[in-house]
């Protein structure tokens, strides 16, 4: 019997690791069966270009800017921090609980446009952390044949 259960949840396993990875190869997240199975929570965020701008707005209602980081590597931008909402000091009993606290990431590719990374313009204000980068000129150069 202990055996047959065992077999009942390996099956289970393979069919729900089956699931993940063709939603997985669905989207356009590299990460995202990495951000499905890691114990961290992903703020939602937005994510466009302009006709001067790539803009990334991530929802951190409740946060002070003090405890957000902003790191960025030459293919993505990495916000990450942790979300403490405060207890009233005494014994609390949760009837509902939607909002995301602990320790968060959320990691956004580069796009392939041009854009200037050195000099993001970022601000925090009302809950939306707002990072826009610069797109840059396409240069085009004429080549010679000989």
């Amino acid at each position: 019997m202990r055996d047959k259960i065992f077999n009942n949840l390996r099956g289970i396993q393979r069919e729900m690791l089956k699931i993940i990875g063709e939603v997985n190869s669905l989207t356009n997240n590299p990460d995202a069966l990495e951000n499905a199975l890691d114990d961290v929570w992903h703020p939602h965020c937005d994510v466009y270009q302009t006709d001067t701008e790539w803009i990334i707005i991530v929802e951190l209602a409740g946060m002070d800017k003090k405890d957000i980081s902003i790191i960025t590597t030459d293919e993505y931008i990495r916000i990450a921090g942790e979300r403490i909402l405060p207890a009233a000091g005494c014994r609390i009993s949760y009837l509902n609980m939607e909002i995301e606290t602990g320790k968060f990431e959320r990691r956004i590719y580069f796009p392939m446009s041009a854009i200037n990374r050195d000099n993001p313009i970022v601000s925090y204000e009302n809950g939306f952390l707002r990072i826009a980068y610069q797109l840059q000129p396409v240069v085009e150069r004429i080549i010679e044949i000989k």
